[in-house]
């Protein structure tokens, strides 16, 4: 890319819906007895919500090892992000390197719980009881108990997704990977503890909005599509905006 000219932006808006709970780690500012010993993490006025950086990070991994990227892992070595510049992964991400100068298409917002108010919030959180067990007792291990704080199954978070377009043709392509990489998401999970059935989530309810450059300037509409649940036709839909 000679010359980088921003075309527009491409504005994702829908839900994330949890299949299973979830638990995304915070800091336990004080010890409260009977609390939990992993709380989820919330900002200072006590709002659950999903970090912009999480959802990246765990699309952009699902993504480099599932061969989007130029990079290759092997068993025994560390698992490096991509930062060749050059990938599908680096054009939608940004490189992980300080060295390459390209442009992160994606921007990822911080998806807050749907909630009226903090009482609900509080009726969205659980603790759920783990515990290590003895492999000749069959018993609980003295001291294996751990109390985990989870948002509970059947909750919603916003979700927002901001997609620079520079090439059109080309970016349309990297808008299909990504969406691919949500898919990926969905039949993975998202926070800790994935193994122990924690964190299924689902897409629902997405929009996409096209806004061409034109549009900041005053002098062109946006176009939007119908809210849809099928990350294909979402696909479809996007195509047929710019």
């Amino acid at each position: 890319m000679d010359n980088i000219t921003l075309k527009g932006k491409l504005i994702i808006n829908g839900k994330i819906e949890l299949l299973t709970g979830m638990h995304i780690g915070g800091t336990a500012e004080t010890l409260k007895i009977g609390g939990a010993d992993n709380p989820v993490i919330k900002d200072k006025n006590g709002n659950v919500f999903i970090p912009g950086s999480s959802l990246k990070g765990k699309i952009r991994s699902l993504m480099e090892i599932s061969g989007y990227a130029k990079i290759t892992y092997e068993k025994g070595k560390p698992g490096k992000p991509c930062e060749c510049g050059e990938c599908d992964v680096c054009l939608i991400f940004g490189p992980h390197s300080s060295n390459i100068k390209e442009p992160s298409r994606v921007i990822i917002r911080d998806g807050y719980l749907k909630a009226n108010d903090m009482s609900e919030v509080y009726e969205k959180l659980e603790i759920k009881a783990e515990n290590t067990i003895d492999r000749v007792s069959g018993t609980t291990i003295k001291g294996g108990i751990r109390n985990i704080e989870r948002v509970v199954a059947g909750s919603e978070f916003n979700y927002e997704v901001v997609f620079n377009i520079y090439d059109k043709n080309k970016d349309k392509e990297l808008i299909k990977k990504f969406i691919e990489g949500m898919k990926l998401l969905e039949d993975d999970y998202l926070g800790g503890s994935g193994s122990r059935g924690y964190g299924k989530v689902k897409f629902k309810e997405l929009e996409a909005t096209y806004k061409p450059k034109e549009y900041y300037e005053g002098e062109e509409n946006l176009k939007e599509t119908k809210s849809t649940d099928d990350l294909n036709q979402l696909t479809n839909d996007i195509s047929e905006l710019f």
